[in-house]
């Protein structure tokens, strides 16, 4: 009898610590329309919202919301801005312990994107869970949504690929060619893939770059690396950094045979770097090194161009860079 009554004490109290730690009720509102979009807009941007909310709440339906506030009495531009006396209505709603609300409005030639977390059993506003973002069009927010409800906590954990993105080299050289930057990253990017490593193709990462205005990386900081990872679902970034790329023409005159002699020697230098493309912090950095005599090769470069000789320096460094990034990715 004394082991029934422990083993029922034991069964209710999991019972009530299971009910304690289930997971609350969310309901996503109506965006509040400021912008002058079209109502078909606004109500794909609201299925986005219900869709990507996440952080182990329960969502409840469009439906069940719509009849909650009719009985309680709110309009859905209300819940931006609540008095005293709606916010104690408003915790007389028992259904649901947070709502989502969102509101979008005109911004000079885009939108602004406002977010918060109201506690449904006060009324008020979590300073913690609020949030806002300035986007082109729904297009850009829609790109982003995932980012924008991280920021309070609401985003889907983003799952990776198993891939890895090579991001555009830094060129820390004074009237670099243009062609030194694509040729190296395109090389880098062969020999990564011939030796078993999975990439994001390069072509693809451009097109998304462009698409959310991200320019040059060469003073990028942690944060901006993570926001990058995310972005291209990549579990490492892989960055080279060039400081040195030049020819060299050395001329002397030979008396013997009293003629001038030109020999040409080329240099590479730089520093390539594997970043976790979670945390955004540096996984590994290596530096690579290189200097050649174009006299002592074993090809005729009586005819070569300028970039024939810097395409010959690219070509033999990139799998010195390409050697660090297997080394470290696959230990």
């Amino acid at each position: 009898m004394m082991f029934r009554k422990i083993s029922s004490g034991i069964i209710l109290s999991l019972a009530l610590a299971f009910a304690t730690h289930a997971s609350d009720k969310l309901a996503v509102a109506e965006p509040i329309n400021k912008s002058g979009l079209p109502k078909e807009q606004i109500e794909a941007l609201w299925s986005m919202l219900e869709s990507g909310v996440d952080g182990g709440f329960e969502v409840i339906s469009r439906a069940t919301l719509k009849t909650i506030m009719a009985e309680a009495g709110f309009a859905n531009s209300n819940l931006a801005n609540l008095n005293s006396s709606q916010k104690a209505r408003l915790g007389e709603i028992k259904t649901v312990k947070y709502l989502l609300v969102s509101t979008i409005s005109r911004l000079g030639t885009g939108l602004r994107f406002d977010l918060a977390v109201i506690d449904a059993s006060t009324g008020t506003i979590d300073p913690k869970r609020k949030t806002s973002e300035t986007v082109h069009d729904l297009n850009e927010l829609a790109d982003k949504l995932n980012d924008i409800l991280s920021q309070i906590n609401l985003g889907r954990e983003i799952v990776k690929s198993g891939r890895s993105a090579i991001l555009t080299p830094v060129i820390k050289v004074k009237n670099a060619p243009g062609y030194l930057a694509d040729n190296f990253n395109a090389g880098l990017e062969n020999a990564v893939l011939e030796a078993g490593l999975k990439l994001y193709n390069l072509k693809s990462i451009k097109e998304i770059f462009e698409k959310n205005k991200i320019g040059g990386l060469d003073e990028a900081e942690p944060a901006m690396y993570a926001k990058i990872g995310k972005l291209l679902r990549a579990d490492y970034l892989i960055q080279v950094a060039i400081t040195r790329f030049d020819l060299v023409v050395n001329k002397r005159y030979i008396r013997a045979v009293k003629r001038e002699v030109t020999s040409k020697v080329g240099n590479i230098e730089g520093n390539i770097s594997v970043i976790s493309a979670k945390t955004g912090d540096k996984v590994s950095t290596s530096q690579f090194r290189l200097k050649v005599d174009f006299d002592d090769i074993d090809k005729d470069t009586d005819n070569w161009s300028a970039q024939d000789y810097g395409g010959y320096l690219i070509e033999n460094a990139v799998p010195m860079a390409a050697g660090a990034v297997v080394k470290a990715l696959k230990h």
